[in-house]
């Protein structure tokens, strides 16, 4: 944004990533006309703990994995049926997760470090949560957008927006987690009104 001397720029982010919209608008403020935050994920207290309300098999999953030692082992066998079956329970409906997708996903699960440094992400997943501190300091519109079927619960998503000093927060019907891979055409349509 500064090299290319950016500004009056809309930008929007989904789960961990809509954390970031934030963080840049707190740091740039005055380049920011508006922020979109899609499912931020920014409520766990332990370790996945978000994730591990998509399904039984990804709590299964994730507690193997968050185990010293057996946990490096547990994550290096991630392949494509665990991956799916982890995403899954971020989607309303399933045929929205496409193949193409998933084959690229997969296409990272071999490459050296990816066992690190997925572990080391959800080893940092309270500093998501801790992000909310700096919600008080973000000073340019934001709109705050859920699936219905997120795994943030109604605690978290008061929470998010009580923090932001938002009235209120809006709702895509029939919709996962994964707003931009489940309901695109919804998602383009509320951030180009």
């Amino acid at each position: 944004i500064k090299q290319l001397k950016l500004k009056n720029l809309i930008i929007a982010g989904e789960s961990i990533g809509g954390v970031l919209p934030l963080t840049i608008s707190i740091k740039l403020p005055k380049v920011i006309k508006k922020v979109f935050l899609f499912n931020p994920y920014d409520y766990d207290n332990y370790f996945g703990e978000g994730i591990s309300r998509a399904n039984l098999f990804t709590k299964f999953i994730l507690f193997n994995i968050s185990l010293p030692l057996v946990g490096n082992f547990f994550s290096s066998l991630e392949n494509k049926f665990i991956l799916k079956n982890i995403l899954r329970g971020g989607f309303f409906n399933i045929k929205n997760l496409s193949n193409d997708y998933l084959n690229l996903l997969c296409s990272s699960l071999k490459k050296d470090g990816y066992t690190y440094h997925f572990r080391n992400v959800l080893f940092n997943s309270k500093s998501w949560a801790e992000a909310k501190n700096m919600y008080k300091h973000v000073n340019v519109p934001v709109e705050l957008i859920y699936g219905d079927k997120d795994w943030s619960n109604q605690n978290n998503r008061i929470s998010t927006k009580k923090l932001l000093g938002l009235k209120t927060f809006s709702v895509i019907r029939n919709c996962g987690h994964f707003s931009f891979l489940e309901k695109p055409k919804e998602v383009f349509k509320i951030i180009n009104d």
